[in-house]
């Protein structure tokens, strides 16, 4: 199977080249993974010519401008990357009948009336964000390719970028000596990377007919602060500092309480493991001497 990845040097992104590299079942797969350092992706004819050189099987989109609040100061910059560069994908997956897995976000919710378990994928989308209204934008775009699979899922970490991971920068300011302030009052479903590139490998192959849209993100939900919590309790250093989202300073809008239910993507791979574990498995990295994630 040839996979083609976009946003190939992002957090997920990396993450799915390294699990397609260790799997038995998948390290013979042609991979060809592309960036901003090889061509925007708002650019048509670059996206075009790459992925008719190619001729993938599979398409996993994961580049998008995912710092919310650029996305809010600059949003012709985020059209062009998060729905002109999508259609861009969508249009060549069409043109040669690739499967197309688009990585989308909690933040096309409201935040305002989440389930007892959080969003499914039944729920009627409300973005009040012009990176949420982006991404909802994008899921449009890709239902025109026949063999597609949108994917929502939930503030990740677990990668090099702190202006992207929270739990990154939360555990370099603890192991700096330092107190966080984080947010106590936003809700959603933190997600460890590993967790979800480990679940959108099993839902390459397009013979497992997984299709439409699904949710998946680490069970369970939290704030930030309480994550640092719980992050500072394992790497054994002081308390973050609570404060409200209102303190904050964000220019574009966030949901207040975005988890999602994974449970129907439960059936095609597996049950997403509780955030609490996920992020002891991640500290557990920290305490053995790992300190590549985290190091300035």
């Amino acid at each position: 199977m040839r996979v083609y990845l976009t946003g190939a040097d992002g957090m997920l992104g990396t993450a799915l080249r390294h699990e397609l590299a260790s799997r038995p079942e998948t390290a013979d797969w042609p991979v060809l993974g592309v960036s901003l350092a090889d061509f925007d992706i708002g650019d048509a004819a670059a996206v075009r010519d790459s992925i008719d050189a190619f001729r993938p099987d599979v398409v996993v989109h994961t580049a998008a401008n995912a710092v919310v609040d650029s996305c809010e100061r600059d949003p012709a910059l985020a059209l062009r990357v998060n729905v002109g560069g999508t259609r861009h994908v969508a249009e060549a997956c069409r043109r040669h009948g690739s499967r197309l897995i688009y990585i989308s976000s909690d933040y096309v919710f409201d935040g305002r009336a989440p389930g007892p378990a959080g969003y499914n994928e039944d729920d009627i989308p409300a973005p009040v964000s012009v990176y949420g209204l982006s991404k909802l934008a994008g899921e449009r775009i890709v239902e025109a390719v026949p063999d597609h699979l949108v994917v929502r899922t939930s503030w990740l970490y677990g990668g090099t970028d702190p202006r992207l991971d929270q739990v990154l920068a939360a555990a370099r300011e603890f192991l700096d000596g330092g107190r966080p302030r984080l947010i106590d009052d936003q809700f959603s479903s933190p997600t460890y990377i590993p967790d979800l590139a480990s679940a959108l490998v099993r839902l390459l192959p397009g013979a497992l007919a997984v299709r439409g849209l699904l949710h998946i993100a680490n069970r369970g939900r939290a704030s930030w602060y309480q994550v640092g919590l719980a992050l500072a309790e394992r790497l054994g250093t002081a308390h973050p500092v609570p404060m409200s989202m209102a303190e904050a300073g964000f220019v574009g809008g966030r949901p207040r309480d975005s988890r999602l239910d994974s449970t129907r993507a439960a059936a095609f791979v597996h049950a997403m493991p509780h955030w609490t574990d996920a992020l002891s498995r991640y500290c557990a990295l920290l305490t053995a001497g790992d300190r590549g994630t985290v190091d300035h």
